[in-house]
């Protein structure tokens, strides 16, 4: 078969529109890449601004535990715990913005909307500060045992910190955040359980929920689950 000059003019505008295709599926492709991860640094420039905050204000309520007594007189150390006290107060409700809870649908219905469902540990990490703090009085001396109970807040907030904003594992964010880096040997839950049973033994009542091993298999099975259906 002998081709002319029309069969083969259709034959190159076919190849050249092929190749053309090609090519715009991977400048499009990169276009997406882009805007995903411009959108993916602001988000972590927000998450960073809370960090920095709450790490300082976990860190000024050790700051109190420890010098109780020795260098905050008992008026000085009440207007301090009162004012970092409410600071966490407000940086654990601005941090549900950042960090909604989990599964709204399944507990705490009777709850305003932000506040249904399960906090995530960064979360706790901040609440139970501000519950360890707001219960110290201001007389007596060093609490040992409160500030080391603030010290694993910090902790905990600078690891479930580091794993939202991990540059090693960009676009994972949301997946790691729930249960802890993949090579941690235990979850964040059973972290923030440990860290809840403490406050709880000093101060009963405290904790809500029993927060046991039955609990943080509940809570990984929850969210083992939600990522199945995410890599559907």
């Amino acid at each position: 078969m002998h081709w002319g000059v029309n069969e083969w003019v259709a034959v190159i505008s076919a190849a050249l529109a092929l190749v053309s295709l090609v090519l715009n599926s991977v400048v499009v492709n990169r276009q997406t890449a882009l805007q995903f991860e411009t959108l993916k640094m602001e988000m972590d420039g927000e998450v960073f601004a809370w960090v920095h905050e709450a790490i300082d204000a976990v860190s000024d309520a050790i700051s109190l535990a420890d010098g109780r007594g020795k260098i905050y007189p008992p008026d000085e150390f009440r207007t301090r715990a009162f004012e970092t006290a409410h600071k966490l107060s407000s940086l654990a409700d601005r941090g549900r913005l950042l960090f909604p809870n989990e599964a709204p649908d399944t507990h705490g219905q009777h709850k305003e909307g932000a506040f249904q469902g399960f906090r995530q540990p960064i979360l706790d990490a901040v609440v139970f500060a501000c519950g360890q703090l707001s219960r110290l009085e201001p007389e007596g001396e060093r609490d040992a045992e409160a500030e080391r109970v603030l010290t694993r807040c910090r902790r905990l907030l600078v690891s479930e910190a580091q794993n939202a904003l991990d540059p090693r594992r960009r676009g994972q964010m949301l997946q790691q955040l729930a249960i802890g880096r993949l090579d941690d040997a235990k979850s964040s839950f059973a972290l923030a359980a440990e860290l809840g049973n403490m406050i709880e033994a000093r101060y009963p009542g405290f904790l809500i929920d029993k927060r046991d091993a039955a609990w943080v298999a509940a809570r990984e099975a929850m969210v083992q689950q939600r990522q199945r259906s995410l890599r559907k």
